[in-house]
């Protein structure tokens, strides 16, 4: 429990860090949401492997995606010249 606590809290204070100017942000917000998908999906399929962990497993796994998703809607859009400027640079 504390090897999880320490790595959903260093990433929790960075994204605190970004809400501040999420535009400049995205990649962490973006990397916060699709690492949420990633875990719940691997807590999804050891459910299948520990049946006396089951429940607990799934309902992390679902608070997991709504976090990702939470993070994916309420992001900023990316801005239409961005990817243009990094490349041209």
């Amino acid at each position: 429990m504390p090897m999880m606590l320490s790595l959903y809290v260093t990433p929790g204070i960075f994204l605190l860090v970004a809400a501040r100017n999420p535009s400049a942000n995205r990649s962490l917000i973006a990397f916060a949401a699709w690492s949420s998908f990633a875990h719940g999906a691997v807590m999804t399929l050891i459910s299948a492997h520990l049946p006396s962990e089951r429940r607990g497993l799934l309902v992390a796994s679902v608070v997991l995606a709504a976090i990702g998703a939470v993070l994916i809607l309420l992001g900023p859009a990316k801005q239409s010249g961005q990817r243009a400027s990094a490349g041209s640079t």
